[in-house]
C-alpha cells in the first residue's frame, strides 16, 4: 500500500465529510419538523373551533377563535423562518427536488387560508366544507415529514421519522375526531354518515399508532403509555358512546356539550402533543450522537492515513531510538496500536461494510415510506377528481382492493400509475 493513490486518501476521507454533512443537514431539517409540528397542533385546534362556532350559528367559541388565530399566525410565522434558516441558502444542498416541491405547493396551499378564515367569519361556509379545507392544508403540511423521512440516509434516524409522521398522523385523525364530534355537539344532531365518518377517525388512530409502535424506541414507547394509561381517554369513550345515541331525526339540545366535547379531546390531543415533542427531540438528539460518531470514524481514518505515512518514510539513523508516547496524547493505547497496523485496504473495507449495514437497515423503513406516499397519493388524486372526502376516498381504496383481492398498496399504485 506504499504507492497507493493520494486521490484514494482523499475519497475516503471524502466519504466521511459527505455522511457528516449529510447528518447535519438532516439535523437541521429535524428542528424545522418540530416548528411544522406546533403549526400543525394550532391549526388542528382553529379547526375544532371553526366547527362548534359554523354549527352553533355563531352562538359558541367565537371569543376562543378570535384568541386562537394569533396562535395560530405566530406558528406559521416560526415554521416559515424555520424553513429559510434551513433550506433557503446560497450555498443549498442539491438533492432535495420533491422535498422542496412538496414545500412550495404546502405554502401555496396555505395561502388560502386568510380566505377560508374569513369565509367562516361571515357563515359564508358550512362546518363540514371548512373541516375539508383545514385538513386538506394539514395533509400537505404532514407529507413533508413523509417527504423528509424517504431522503433521510441514516437508519436510525430514518426508523424516528416514520415513527414521527405515523404519530402525527394519529394525532391528526384524533383532531379529526375531535372536530366531527365538536360539530355534532353543537349542532345538536349526527347523522349515520358522520357516525361511520367518527368510526373512521377512531380506527385509523389505532392503525397509526400500531405503525408508531412498530418504529418507536423504548423510550418513545414509555412516553406513549402515559397518553394510553390517561384517565382522560374513559371521558373520551364515554362521550364518544353519547355522540352515537345522537339521532339526526330526533334531536337532543347537546348544544352544551360541544364544550366539554372540545376541552375532554383537547387533553387528549395536548398529551400526544407533548409526545410529538419529545418524538422531535429524540430525532435531533439522535442526529447529534451519529454526527458525533462519524466525526469519531473520521478522527480515526485521519490517525491511521498519518501513522501509515509515517512508516513509509525511511528512518535515519538518528531516528532509531524509541520514543515513549505522551500520556496525554495516546490516551488508549491498545486502540492506537490497533489503529496503526490498518492498512488503506482495511480502512476501505470498513467502510464499505458500514455503507452496506447502513443501505441494509434503511430498506425495511423505505418500504414502509414508499407504500405510506402512494397510499396517500392516491387518496389525493380520488379526492381532487371525485371531489370525496379523506374518509371517502379512503373507503374507496379498501372497498377497490377488497374486490379485487388485492392490497392497499397495489389499488393505491395502479391509480396513480393512471393519473400519471
Amino acid at each position: 500500500m506504499a504507492t497507493s493513490n493520494p486521490l484514494t486518501k482523499q475519497f475516503l476521507l471524502a466519504a466521511k465529510y459527505q455522511e457528516i454533512h449529510a447528518l447535519k443537514q438532516l439535523q437541521n431539517s429535524c428542528a424545522s419538523l418540530t416548528k411544522l409540528g406546533d403549526f400543525v397542533h394550532q391549526l388542528q385546534k382553529e379547526r375544532a373551533m371553526s366547527n362548534i362556532f359554523l354549527a352553533s350559528n355563531r352562538e359558541r367559541f367565537k371569543t376562543q377563535l378570535q384568541e386562537q388565530i394569533p396562535l395560530s399566525d405566530s406558528a406559521q410565522t416560526a415554521f416559515y423562518d424555520s424553513l429559510k434558516q434551513t433550506f433557503i441558502k446560497d450555498n443549498a444542498d442539491t438533492g432535495h427536488t420533491r422535498l422542496f416541491n412538496l414545500i412550495t405547493y404546502s405554502l401555496q396551499a396555505l395561502d388560502a387560508l386568510s380566505v377560508l378564515r374569513n369565509q367562516i367569519a361571515q357563515q359564508n361556509i358550512s362546518a363540514v366544507h371548512a373541516t375539508q379545507s383545514f385538513t386538506q392544508l394539514i395533509a400537505s403540511l404532514l407529507n413533508i415529514i413523509l417527504e423528509a423521512a424517504d431522503g433521510a440516509s441514516d437508519p436510525k434516524i430514518t426508523r424516528l421519522l416514520v415513527a414521527f409522521f405515523n404519530f402525527m398522523q394519529g394525532k391528526e385523525y384524533a383532531g379529526q375526531e375531535r372536530a366531527c364530534g365538536a360539530q355534532a355537539f353543537a349542532a345538536s344532531k349526527f347523522t349515520t354518515e358522520q357516525k361511520q365518518q367518527l368510526a373512521h377517525f377512531v380506527q385509523e388512530q389505532n392503525h397509526s399508532f400500531d405503525f408508531f409502535n412498530e418504529y418507536a424506541d423504548a423510550h418513545l414507547l414509555k412516553c406513549f403509555a402515559t397518553l394510553t394509561t390517561h384517565q382522560v381517554n374513559n371521558q373520551v369513550e364515554q362521550l364518544r358512546s353519547l355522540l352515537q345515541k345522537l339521532d339526526d331525526e330526533n334531536a337532543q339540545p347537546l348544544s352544551q356539550l360541544s364544550e366539554v366535547w372540545y376541552e375532554v379531546t383537547t387533553t387528549r390531543i395536548d398529551i400526544m402533543h407533548k409526545i410529538e415533542q419529545n418524538i422531535a427531540d429524540q430525532l435531533i438528539d439522535t442526529a447529534a450522537m451519529q454526527i458525533a460518531c462519524a466525526q469519531r470514524n473520521l478522527n480515526t481514518n485521519k490517525q491511521v492515513l498519518n501513522n501509515m505515512a509515517e512508516q513509509h518514510i525511511a528512518p535515519t539513523f538518528g531516528q532509531l531510538a524509541i520514543k515513549q508516547p505522551e500520556p496525554e496524547v495516546s490516551q488508549n493505547i491498545a486502540a492506537d496500536k490497533l489503529n496503526s497496523n490498518k492498512s488503506m485496504y482495511d480502512l476501505i473495507i470498513e467502510q464499505s461494510q458500514h455503507i452496506k449495514q447502513i443501505n441494509q437497515a434503511l430498506l425495511d423503513a423505505k418500504k414502509v415510506i414508499s407504500e405510506q406516499k402512494v397510499i396517500h397519493q392516491a387518496k389525493y388524486i380520488l379526492i381532487e377528481q371525485l371531489k370525496l372526502t379523506e374518509e371517502q376516498a379512503h373507503k374507496q381504496l379498501q372497498k377497490q382492493a377488497m374486490n379485487s383481492h388485492k392490497t392497499l398498496y397495489s389499488v393505491a399504485q395502479t391509480i396513480v400509475e393512471l393519473s400519471d
